[in-house]
């Protein structure tokens, strides 16, 4: 009776245990960001990125800074999991996504009327087949 009983405790210690260290995993940030590059450094065996992020919704990171053996451009559109200073999983979505843009051209059009000529309205039409 009295191992029953041991066994029990240590049992309900166990589940409680584990489910203790579910809840605090699931309390931990979210590593994804989706973003924008600004930066790049080059180093040995690889890059190393500066993403300023577009998206924020979820939990994902507002700005992330780490490695990737993975070569794109300042101003493209990446999504990337961050694993301590190490992009896990890098994907290039859209490259050239921040480009350098140039203003438009606006055109604008002046009417003016010294250019107008008098037509005269005809009177009568005639029409013959």
């Amino acid at each position: 009776m009295l191992l029953h009983s041991v066994f029990l405790i240590i049992f309900t210690l166990l589940v409680a245990g584990c489910v203790a260290t579910k809840s605090t995993q699931e309390l931990v940030k979210n590593n994804y960001i989706k973003g924008t590059i600004t930066s790049i450094s080059k180093v040995n065996g690889g890059y190393v990125y500066t993403i300023t992020s577009t998206d924020t919704s979820n939990g994902k990171l507002s700005s992330a800074q780490g490695f990737s053996t993975k070569p794109c451009n300042v101003g493209d559109l990446v999504y990337a999991r961050l694993n301590g200073a190490k992009f896990d999983y890098f994907a290039i979505l859209i490259q050239g996504y921040e480009s350098i843009k140039e203003p438009a051209i606006i055109k604008s059009y002046h009417r003016s009327k010294k250019n107008l000529t008098a037509d005269k309205i005809p009177v009568a039409e005639s029409i013959e087949f």
